[in-house]
């Protein structure tokens, strides 16, 4: 039997855009098995053409490998410690991008040049499907909720009223790809008194940004923290559009078919905006941009130069087209 390991991206949005690798694999391989960290094993439970998700907890690579038991693996994490774990973990065959000091851990690889920031992530993505697959045959990245995910959403977000907008403040990497949480608060706020339902999204390193929302738009419902990485899919395909700064649940919302509002900061809209159809991109053009930078030093104004303005008229813009 044909076995091919992948071993996801520790990024939750990342794992999203990687969902495009495993449909490859599966045209050369019978058995496709996913290695994970288990934060966002959701991600692959979700996801088309896999057959086994192997999760892991921090410090416990190397024993997943090994218990795993795979002899080849496509490696999505582009850095040194994920090819060398790899070899320590008795994987026989390790492909991947080159790069990061570890061509000769590879026995199969893609020049470090060929991970591109000028081109969209999930093309760097199906190309380096192409090193244990079919890179032609590389689909969209595509996720679909699990029945029990689906079963809760009435529970979290009781449907109350449509059109139905999601909110999300945060973006662990960084200030300098979050818009100002006083300004989604004004978005909720115009959009509650439009006779939307809104709701403010975030994980537990978020809390402070939705609170913060929250504080100034109390009528917008709180699942700040909430959901598992699984609800949430569910959650997101049951609202009618996502507005995000640049983080992962905006990957979430595209993969799951939700149209998505993303305001882009400090990182390129070429390499990370949202895939797909239907989906609008927000940015206030600035020399620096995208300067990839975690914060600021001279006063974030590619975040600050978007107004609350324009992103209502264009969520209202989208609203309205579903009436």
């Amino acid at each position: 039997m044909s076995r091919v390991l992948f071993r996801s991206p520790n990024w939750l949005g990342d794992a999203v855009m990687a969902t495009a690798v495993p449909p490859a694999l599966r045209r050369r391989h019978e058995t496709v098995g996913i290695l994970t960290p288990a934060a966002i094993a959701d991600v692959w439970r979700a996801a088309p053409d896999v057959d086994e998700v192997v999760t892991f907890s921090p410090g416990g690579e190397v024993d997943a490998y090994r218990s795993a038991g795979y002899d080849r693996v496509l490696l999505g994490p582009v850095s040194f410690g994920s090819a060398w774990r790899a070899l320590r973990g008795g994987v026989r065959e390790r492909f991947g991008f080159g790069g990061e000091c570890r061509d000769w851990l590879l026995s199969r690889r893609l020049p470090a040049r060929a991970y591109s920031r000028d081109r969209h992530q999930v093309e760097n993505y199906r190309e380096l499907a192409g090193l244990a697959g079919r890179p032609e045959d590389a689909d969209a990245p595509r996720l679909v909720p699990l029945a029990d995910w689906r079963q809760d959403v009435p529970a979290i977000w009781p449907d109350a009223r449509r059109p139905r907008v999601a909110l999300q403040p945060g973006a662990t990497y960084g200030p300098a790809k979050r818009w100002p949480a006083d300004r989604f608060a004004a978005v909720g706020r115009a959009l509650h008194e439009r006779g939307l339902d809104v709701a403010v999204l975030g994980g537990p390193g978020d809390r402070a940004e939705v609170e913060a929302v929250l504080a100034s738009a109390p009528d917008a419902l709180d699942l700040g923290g909430r959901t598992t990485v699984g609800q949430l899919a569910a959650v997101l395909e049951s609202a009618d559009l996502l507005v995000t700064n640049d983080t992962g649940p905006m990957h979430l919302a595209a993969a799951v078919g939700t149209p998505v509002l993303a305001v882009f900061g400090s990182t390129s809209p070429r390499w990370t905006r949202p895939f797909g159809e239907g989906h609008r991109v927000i940015t206030h053009p600035v020399p620096c941009q995208p300067c990839f930078r975690r914060d600021c030093r001279i006063g974030y104004g590619c975040l600050r130069g978007v107004e609350t303005e324009r992103v209502v008229a264009e969520v209202l813009a989208v609203t309205e087209a579903l009436a």
